[in-house]
């Protein structure tokens, strides 16, 4: 960005700095549009996301040849690993090599990254004050990343480069001090518009509102906050466009059911979310069902018991990042999604749901139930919380003692297995605190840990 810092920029008319713009992208797009780009476009293209066994032997493929690639050319992964790759020939088998801490990571990086990516200028660049030094990816990693969101864009409709694109974007490419004229630029190699998200509110909204129906985008993509005053402001003046766009994608992990109608209100379409906020962040996107998928292509994503991800992304071969625990907190969902990708379902962890605990084979079970079982045993255990962290196992804990009685656990879990199903397990566990005091947990009859996708429907309850 520095030419946009720049004194000639920021004084020169408006198709100036378009043409500025447009070249210094072009010369940049080159990195991320070459030859493998549109190698692995077409690639991604031709694979099926419902075929599990083809996605997986894909990804354990793609696995081994990350990891041959780290420990041939990374100082640090030599270190590591010596000679015990040998033995990791799918996903599954990631758990026998070590975790990597972020401290570690950010100490050692110049050791993780490739000998041939260590000798280009420049390359070793900050991403701000104490902030973790940025990861070296080569040109090939960039085209495929690139490829990657791409793909995702052309399964909704949406074809980059071939039609018109606006994007709602922060920066400086419109100088921070105008106030009236153009509050957009454009790329014309990449036949996208860009809109400064630092004007999307009043008094600029009609004149980014007027333009942006004037350009007749194809697609539109972005920062969620920037796209949704537009929306509002569309909706709020019962605007009609004179455009139609085949989808929204939001740069967003979380979107809230309103703003997401909000939007598809305005400009008649789906919205989209896609993240992947920074080099060390999964690659996420959103489906037809409202799902957000982590892309099994682009690596791996481990759930420890202790509730940490463990991430390994394939394109980072400058960089290699194999196992790292990332600070972004995700859980994994186990039900099947309706939009038929295979890919791991995942959310953010969010207040535990208070009003049922899921059956693998028999769906929702309310708590209607799990009251008769605390009144079945109230005079042996008089308080009782149910606490579901997975899909196969459900804690019973039992309040005010450590030791439970072996005949009081047998008939709890033959209790419960009869309303769950015996295709779980269940675990009888004591304290001497009750739910809700310091150190005991969350309180309440039942803690669901899980978020079901909208594949489990069916209720197992009479409600």
């Amino acid at each position: 960005m520095k030419l946009l810092s720049t004194e000639l920029y920021g004084n020169s008319p408006v198709y100036l700095q378009n043409l500025m713009l447009s070249l210094r992208e072009y010369a940049n797009s080159r990195k991320r549009y070459g030859m493998g780009y549109y190698r692995f476009l077409h690639q991604l293209s031709g694979m099926d996301e419902n075929d599990r066994q083809s996605e997986e032997r894909y990804r354990d493929q793609e696995l081994r040849s990350f990891l041959r690639h780290a420990a041939e050319h990374s100082a640090f992964y030599q270190e590591l690993y010596g000679k015990s790759l040998a033995d990791i020939q799918c996903a599954s088998d990631l758990r026998q090599l070590p975790v990597i801490e972020e401290e570690l990571f950010n100490e050692r990086i110049d050791e993780i990254r490739l000998h041939t990516m260590r000798k280009k200028e420049g390359a070793a660049d900050v991403s701000g004050t104490g902030q973790s030094p940025r990861l070296w990816l080569s040109n090939l990693d960039l085209q495929k990343q690139t490829a990657a969101v791409d793909h995702f864009k052309k399964q909704h409709g949406a074809i980059n480069l071939d039609m018109k694109r606006a994007t709602f974007h922060q920066g400086n490419f419109v100088p921070p001090g105008q106030k009236q004229g153009a509050f957009w630029r454009d790329i014309y190699y990449l036949n996208q518009r860009l809109y400064s998200a630092d004007h999307c509110m009043e008094p600029f909204l009609p004149t980014v509102v007027r333009n942006l129906n004037g350009f007749r985008p194809d697609f539109i993509d972005g920062l969620p906050d920037a796209i949704l005053a537009i929306a509002r402001y569309i909706n709020d003046h019962r605007l009609l466009l004179d455009f139609q766009a085949v989808a929204v994608f939001v740069e967003s992990e979380i979107l809230s059911e309103s703003e997401g109608l909000e939007i598809e209100s305005a400009f008649g379409c789906s919205v989209r979310r896609w993240s992947m906020k920074t080099e060390r962040s999964p690659f996420l996107t959103e489906c037809s069902a409202g799902n957000l998928h982590f892309n099994m292509r682009t690596g791996v994503m481990e759930f420890t018991d202790q509730g940490d991800v463990l991430l390994t992304r394939f394109h980072t071969t400058g960089t290699p990042l194999i196992r790292l625990k990332i600070k972004d907190q995700w859980m994994p969902i186990y039900c099947q999604c309706p939009c038929g990708s295979v890919h791991p379902v995942v959310r953010k962890p969010l207040e535990p749901i208070s009003a049922f605990l899921q059956s693998r084979s028999r769906g929702r079970v309310t708590s209607l139930y799990l009251a008769t079982v605390q009144e079945k045993f109230r005079q042996a255990a008089p308080s009782m919380q149910f606490v579901q962290n997975s899909l196969d196992a459900i804690e019973i804990w039992l309040s005010g003692t450590n030791t439970i009685p072996a005949e009081l656990e047998q008939n709890i879990v033959r209790e419960m297995a009869d309303i769950f199903g015996e295709d779980m397990s269940f675990t009888v566990k004591g304290r001497l605190h009750g739910a809700g005091d310091k150190g005991a947990g969350p309180s309440g009859l039942i803690i669901n840990n899980l978020q079901l996708p909208r594949t489990c429907q069916s209720d197992y309850s009479t409600d």
